[in-house]
């Protein structure tokens, strides 16, 4: 009897750990322990509300009283507000659809639910996924909904149905300076909210080839898969860069990584409150500004005979069934005005397409050949990693 009472305790004890084990790391497919449901349309006041507190000045922390303790305190102030986003959706294959999921990282930035992460977190490939779940540093787990997305700069808002949640004080990345120490908060390869420590290695960094603006901070703290979202913080604590890509050649950090600039991530959320998703506009069409030193220098250098015009874009690719090719566009035009008004700076031409909308028509004053017309194009949707 007492050999018998005794394999009933064993096997309740192996039934309870293996319970244990399976709801904790495998989660069932038609749910997720402790999700809070999806939250609400956002109120009118509550978007008030983030758009005050993203033009607050950055909050004065009191400096660590020592470099042994400053990574630590900065990591304490800004690790709670850091959340792993975890995305499931489904994928077109040869033998039918099959469901994938994806891991990243974001970033609390109100004490209502509004999270900041990467475009490319919250998609499966083109994409929004089907689920999307936020889950905090105290286990807490959330149902996200996507409030609107920058595909260019590879920003989305989510917003989560909590309250009084720890948020991340914003910080000012126009005073960072190469050599500042930075560290680097995210969900690297799953695993949970790891932080990783460097310096600021560059500024105004350019990713060539990602269809994306000049500006990125560069940095040698650790950025791994599924550090994409999180938080690139100062020695204070506070947030100043959204980590979102690294160079590689083998797949993993090799210690340099890019962030998107704090002040950069402000305007981009105001964009996305007043317009939803941005970025989405296509043009099809690859371009310098002409004032540029260096381009001149290349254009006189193969056209001597030709006076280009002193402002605009000179085009130097046309992508093929685009509607820039639609319209007419050649390689070689200058964009020289956009609805009328004067075309000087990349920034103009980037600012006015980002929160264009796929459909609408603009109309593009072109330089070719010392003459000038004016071209009605109408706007496509960016493929996926297309300019």
């Amino acid at each position: 009897m007492r050999k018998f009472m005794g394999f009933v305790a064993l096997f309740a004890l192996g039934f309870a750990a293996g319970a244990y084990v399976l709801n904790t790391y495998f989660p069932p497919r038609g749910g997720v322990r402790q999700v809070v449901a999806a939250p609400g349309e956002p109120t009118d006041s509550s978007r008030t509300e983030l758009t005050n507190l993203l033009e607050q000045r950055p909050a004065t922390e009191p400096a660590p009283t020592n470099f042994e303790t400053m990574l630590r305190v900065a990591s304490q102030r800004i690790s709670p507000a850091v959340v792993n986003v975890d995305t499931t959706g489904e994928i077109a294959t040869w033998r039918g659809w099959r469901e994938v999921g994806g891991r990243g990282s974001g970033v609390i930035i109100s004490a209502d639910g509004y999270v900041v992460t990467n475009n490319h977190v919250v998609r499966i490939q083109r994409q929004v996924a089907r689920d999307i779940f936020v889950t905090l540093q105290d286990g807490r787990r959330f149902r996200a909904t996507v409030l609107g997305t920058d595909s260019q700069n590879d920003i989305a808002l989510l917003k989560i149905d909590g309250r009084n949640l720890p948020i991340a004080q914003l910080g000012d990345s126009d005073k960072l300076q190469v050599g500042d120490w930075v560290i680097a908060v995210g969900n690297p390869f799953g695993l949970g909210t790891t932080v990783t420590a460097g310096i600021v290695s560059a500024l105004n960094r350019s990713l060539e080839g990602q269809g994306a603006p000049s500006g990125f901070i560069q940095t040698d703290a650790a950025i791994n898969q599924g550090n994409s979202g999180g938080a690139l913080a100062d020695s204070r604590g506070r947030l100043i860069g959204i980590n979102t890509a690294i160079f590689s050649p083998v797949g993993a950090n090799v210690g340099i990584g890019f962030a998107i600039p704090v002040n950069r991530v402000k305007q981009v959320i105001k964009e996305i409150l007043e317009h939803g998703s941005v970025g989405q506009a296509w043009l099809g069409i690859s371009y310098a500004d002409i004032s540029d030193p260096q381009i001149r220098r290349f254009l006189q250098e193969r056209l001597p005979e030709v006076q280009f015009p002193a402002n605009g874009m000179f085009i130097d690719g046309v992508i093929a069934n685009s509607p820039a090719r639609a319209a007419g566009i050649q390689p070689g035009d200058v964009l020289i005005a956009l609805n009328g008004r004067p075309l000087r700076t990349i920034e103009q031409m980037q600012n006015y397409m980002r929160t264009a909308k796929p459909g609408q028509q603009i109309t593009l004053r072109i330089w070719r050949d010392g003459r000038t017309q004016d071209l009605t194009v109408t706007l496509g949707v960016r493929p996926e990693g297309m300019e």
